[in-house]
């Protein structure tokens, strides 16, 4: 139980956090008219991963499908910021 939350809390935040920010480089407009909404989105992913952590049979697919998400939110990231 223990291991599926910090699971969520330590993966779930950086991969939240990355899609925050591919999504906020990824806009129209530029990251910082985006500021705003974005932040008000973390909160949600955020909480959307832990509950995933949660949903999965066990701690280390947790583990393993949180780690594979934050790789591949961060991978986005990095091509939002070379495509801007």
């Amino acid at each position: 139980m223990w291991s599926r939350t910090f699971a969520g809390l330590v993966l779930g935040g950086f991969a939240a956090m990355a899609l925050c920010s591919a999504i906020a480089f990824l806009t129209p407009t530029g990251w910082q008219t985006a500021v705003i909404p974005v932040i008000s989105l973390f909160p949600l992913l955020w909480l959307g991963l832990c509950a995933v952590a949660y949903a999965s049979r066990t701690a280390k697919r947790a583990w393993v499908g949180l780690a594979a998400t934050t790789v591949v939110a961060w991978a986005a990231l990095l091509l939002a910021r070379a495509v801007w």
